[in-house]
This record gives structure tokens, C-alpha cells and sequence, in this order.
């Protein structure tokens, strides 16, 4: 997201979770909470229940009970099954979680592991989900790798930022690590090899090797190796080095220069490394970057990240048409994808929501006048960008249908929600009611009744 946004922020209304569930008028899939039969597995059930397929970690996980082992990592929270047996789940927030997700794991502060379930009903992939914004990110293919990521995460990058508010700290000491149930299960679907590797790693760059070379949880892991390389500074050091002069610089400034410390004009740069509350400037590995972020967008094209970074790098280097080609892509990407309090590149998102368009603006305006999404973006007002947005893509989402073209109507119907998110809060039951019509005539099963399932979340909690 383009900042830290509470729910509030997000929706324009503070919400509140009822204890008293509400009967849904709208049963979309016209399915009840599912029978207890005793001689079903919990994965059976589940699977029945959400008309989707299971990864062998993740049945092992549901049926022999891992969700109620104890993990020393910041995930450490198993959703009970029975809980994700019912019509409404209690652990999903709907519209600000895209209803492709199913909350598996959480944390104390109000964030998620979440599995995501694919066209072709399989449950392909778990991210991490921050409750902050609705922003998520990739952190492995199952969820053994995902608690993997998290078990390691301190190892592999301590002192980068995983959220624009810091999270608790996930450990208090390399001694729990031996301790963790879930981490010592989740090592036991790793890959031949990895786990004795992980042993005799030294430092911060051989843990990241290992998993990347065994092919674990490595957008998360690429997403950690470019901060490293990129962030080394914070906007309230710089401030309080510049002191009173800070009063004169633009909002955004501040975190534009750490963005790119090459940013800072030179005036500043001596105030902020050599006066009394003085900062060092340390330089940032841009190829190091590119490397990552060109990796990523081979991995998960549909992150905008991966793209603005290689955008920029590009930019950097005067490649000025292979900088625009790859912000051409991030800008089709959703705005929950980009990460931009964690990468700094909120510094350009004002007048356009993505970072991608601002600079596409500064390099070739003509691409985004050729583009009637782009246009659409960059040319509506702070105050009715995500109307207009919302709009186009429920257009084009009718479009498709008229087309007999059901799965791109789908995927229109799921960026009218989560493109640059769809305020407030009650237009959303168009949109799930839309993402269930459109899935169900392409066929997806696991995802129609997903989007029928967060539409019963949204009547439950609050009466939409």
C-alpha cells in the first residue's frame, strides 16, 4: 500500500467485529455449515467444505493436528479447523483480505499466514497478510515453507523492517529455536539436504543461499535481501539531523532521500553527515537490487514490487525504455503488492497511488495517454481515484461476461476490489458477488466459493 493505513483509513469507518453473528440473506453458494462426520480427516472436510485441493504439508498440518503445536516464531497462532468449517470464519476480514485467502496462522498483532487458492482449486501458495493495510507478500509455495521463512527470518535479515510499524520481536533468543515444534515439523517437508546445510551456514548470506539454491520461500527471501542492500537509513535520523531546516522540505523529501540517498542535494547531505546529530550515508548496492528484483518479476510477475525496483534500477542507469517497460508492469499489478512503506516508495505515489505511474510520468508521459487504465489511475483526483478505478474494472469485468470470457471477468472482478481497493466497506458486496458469479461460471469451484464465503463474512460482521 502506498502508506500505513489502518482499517479506518482504508474503509473510512472504524470497524468492529460483532459476537453475534447475523443470518446471511445472500447464501451465494447455497452451502451450510458442513456435517461433522467423524470418519472424515479435518483435510477432507476442509477440502469439501472449500471445493479446493491441499498441498501433502498442508493435510499433514490439518490432520495430524500441527495447528495445535507450540511455535516460537512472530506466527504462532494456528486457526482452529473448526473454526474454518463454518459459514462466516471468525479469522477472515473481508474486503480488506482478497477473497482468494484463507487465514491458517496469526500473530498477536493482528496479521496473517494465509493460503491462496488458484484457478485450478488448488491451494498453491501462502502469504503473509498485514492487517495494517492489506498488503501481502509470497513467504513460500505451502505452509511448511512459510513457517521455514519465519523461523529463519532473524537469521537471514535482522535488521530489516518487515512492516512500516515494527512487529514484536519474532524470538528472544537462538537457544528457542531448537525448541519450536512448528519450525522442527516445517523442516521435515523441507527439500533432501537443506536442514544439515542450514547447520553449518556462518552468516546472514549463506542461510539466504541455502534456501534459495533448495527453492524455499524465495520471493520472501529476495524481498529481505534487497532491503538490505537498499535500506540503510530511516526518515527520522535524517530529520533529526537536518533539525530545523526539515521545515522547509516537502513532505515527501525525506523519504525520497532514503529511497536514493543520491537524492539528497548536496547542501543537506553535508548537514546530515557531519553535524551534531550526524548520520553516515552508507551506499546502497543498487545491482545488488536489480539482480533481486529482475528474479522476483520471473517469479511472481503479478508483484509490483519486484517490477518498481528493476523500474528504477533501469531508470538509474539511463535505460530509459526498459525502465518504462517494467513500470508499464507494475503498474497493472495491485497497489497491495508494492510494499511501499517497506521499500520507501511511497515518496511518489500522491498524485497517481503508484510509484510505477509517477515515475512513468517523469519518463514518457505518451505511455500512460495511450492507456485507458493508466489514464484512468493518473487522472482521477486523491478523492475519487479508487471510485473511478473500481469502476473501470466492474465495466470491464461485464464486458467479459458479455464476452462468454468468464476468467478474464473474474480477474477484472477481483481488481475492482483489490486494484487500489474499493471504499468504502459496502461496495464490497457487489464486488464478492461479482467475484463469486464470474468464478463460478469459469468453473473455479475453489474460488467461487471463497468470494461466497467472504460475502457471508461481510453480512455477518457488519450487516453488508
Amino acid at each position: 500500500m502506498t502508506d500505513d493505513l489502518s482499517v479506518r483509513d482504508t474503509f473510512g469507518i472504524a470497524f468492529s467485529r460483532s459476537s453475534s453473528p447475523r443470518s446471511d440473506p445472500r447464501n451465494l453458494s447455497g452451502s451450510s455449515t458442513p456435517k461433522s462426520l467423524s470418519s472424515d480427516s479435518w483435510s477432507e472436510r476442509l477440502a469439501q467444505r472449500y471445493q479446493c485441493i491441499f498441498s501433502p504439508a498442508l493435510i499433514h498440518w490439518f490432520d495430524a493436528e500441527i495447528w495445535q503445536r507450540h511455535g516460537c516464531g512472530e506466527y504462532c497462532r494456528a486457526v482452529d479447523p473448526t473454526l474454518l468449517l463454518s459459514d462466516a470464519p471468525e479469522p477472515i476480514w473481508p474486503g480488506l483480505m482478497s477473497c482468494d485467502l484463507i487465514p491458517l496462522i496469526g500473530n498477536t498483532s493482528g496479521d496473517w499466514l494465509c493460503v491462496r487458492v488458484d484457478e485450478d482449486s488448488k491451494a498453491s501458495e501462502v502469504v503473509q497478510w498485514y492487517h495494517g493495510g492489506g498488503d501481502w507478500i509470497p513467504w513460500g509455495r505451502d505452509i511448511a515453507q512459510a513457517i521455514v521463512f519465519d523461523g529463519l527470518i532473524e537469521r537471514i535479515s535482522a535488521d530489516s523492517r518487515r512492516h512500516a510499524i515494527p512487529a514484536i520481536v519474532p524470538r528472544s533468543n537462538e537457544h528457542e529455536e531448537q525448541d519450536d515444534e512448528l519450525l522442527n515439523w516445517a523442516f521435515g517437508h523441507m527439500p533432501d539436504g537443506l536442514v544439515e546445510s542450514l547447520k553449518t551456514a556462518g552468516d546472514s548470506e549463506q542461510v539466504a543461499a541455502c534456501l534459495l539454491n533448495a527453492q524455499v520461500s524465495e520471493v520472501a527471501i529476495h524481498c529481505e535481501l534487497i532491503l538490505k542492500a537498499l535500506c540503510h537509513a530511516d526518515v527520522k535520523s535524517l530529520q533529526l539531523a537536518i533539525g530545523l531546516d526539515v521545515e522547509s522540505l516537502g513532505r515527501n523529501e525525506l523519504t525520497e532521500w532514503v529511497f536514493d540517498i543520491s537524492r539528497i542535494p548536496e547542501k543537506h547531505r553535508q548537514q546530515i553527515v557531519s553535524g551534531k546529530h550526524a548520520v553516515e550515508l552508507v551506499e546502497q548496492n543498487w545491482d545488488s537490487a536489480a539482480l533481486h528484483a529482475k528474479a522476483v518479476t520471473l517469479l511472481a510477475p503479478q508483484l509490483a514490487w519486484g517490477w518498481d525496483i528493476l523500474g528504477y534500477c533501469e531508470e538509474r542507469s539511463g535505460n530509459t525504455a526498459l525502465a518504462v517497460d517494467a513500470y508499464s508492469k507494475a503498474a497493472r499489478c495491485s497497489v497491495f503488492t508494492d510494499q511501499s512503506v517497506r521499500f520507501n516508495t511511497h515518496w511518489a505515489t500522491d498524485d497517481a497511488s503508484k510509484f510505477s505511474i509517477e515515475r512513468m510520468r517523469q519518463l514518457d508521459e505518451s505511455t500512460i495517454e495511450k492507456s485507458e487504465y493508466l489514464s484512468t489511475v493518473s487522472k482521477a483526483g486523491n478523492g475519487d481515484r479508487r471510485t473511478a478505478v473500481t469502476d473501470y474494472w466492474k465495466q470491464r469485468a461485464v464486458m467479459h461476461l458479455a464476452a462468454d470470457e468468464a476468467s478474464e471477468a473474474y480477474e477484472c472482478s477481483m481488481a475492482a476490489g483489490w486494484d487500489l481497493g474499493a471504499g468504502p466497506i459496502t461496495v464490497y458486496g457487489e464486488i464478492l458477488e461479482l467475484a463469486h458469479k464470474t468464478a463460478t461460471q469459469s468453473g473455479q469451484r475453489a474460488r467461487a466459493e471463497l468470494a461466497a464465503t467472504h460475502r457471508r463474512c461481510l453480512n455477518d460482521r457488519y450487516g453488508i
